[in-house]
């Protein structure tokens, strides 16, 4: 086994013992045998479970940020990829939570976690970003009002989606996420034509 397969071999492993028992509840010896690999080699790919947890979470983002640059850069109008931007992020979250931990569990392990809050905060700062630069150029081709306050439409977006997926993990048979976001964008996008109204 070369050093990339044992390094995803110890991933996949632990992001299994995650979703099953929860970040607090795996040690870093229950990673040790469910991976098959040697507690040294465990330990010489991630030094602890911290760092373990940090590798996870870059590869959670990375593929968070691809999906992102993919819908905002894509074709359509600003409306029409908002919208796709919201469903897949609905989507991607319905499969993520089958091979990951509960997204309230990751928030109070980023609050406790100074590493993780930074690059918590990092993924955050580019998410506002590339949703500020889609609302613009709905602003400038005339499709929402020019006087429609970027950055905070961007936070109050952001922080809808957090807060469904929050209460959708808390009451996962109360509520329908796909709904919910579908409801959240149309909000956000009537609020949006009326301002131009």
């Amino acid at each position: 086994m070369n050093e990339q397969d044992a390094r995803d071999q110890i991933l996949n492993a632990a992001l299994s013992l995650f979703a099953r028992q929860g970040f607090a509840h795996t040690s870093m010896n229950d990673i040790v045998r469910a991976s098959g690999v040697s507690k040294g080699g465990v330990y010489w790919h991630f030094q602890s479970k911290d760092a373990l947890i940090l590798a996870i979470f870059d590869a959670f983002f990375s593929e968070q940020e691809a999906i992102l640059a993919g819908v905002l850069n894509g074709a359509g109008s600003p409306a029409a990829r908002l919208r796709q931007l919201v469903a897949l992020a609905g989507a991607e979250l319905e499969t993520a939570v089958a091979r990951f931990p509960a997204p309230l569990e990751f928030y109070t392990l980023a609050a406790h976690n100074e590493t993780l809050r930074a690059r918590l905060a990092h993924f955050y700062t580019g998410y506002h970003e590339k949703l500020c630069l889609l609302l613009q150029e709905g602003i400038g081709a005339g499709v929402w009002s020019g006087t429609t306050a970027v950055a905070p439409t961007a936070h109050v977006l952001i922080s809808a989606i957090e807060g469904i997926i929050l209460l959708w993990s808390l009451f996962p048979e109360e509520i329908n996420l796909r709904d919910q976001m579908d409801t959240a964008v149309a909000l956000l996008l009537a609020g949006l034509a009326a301002e131009k109204g």
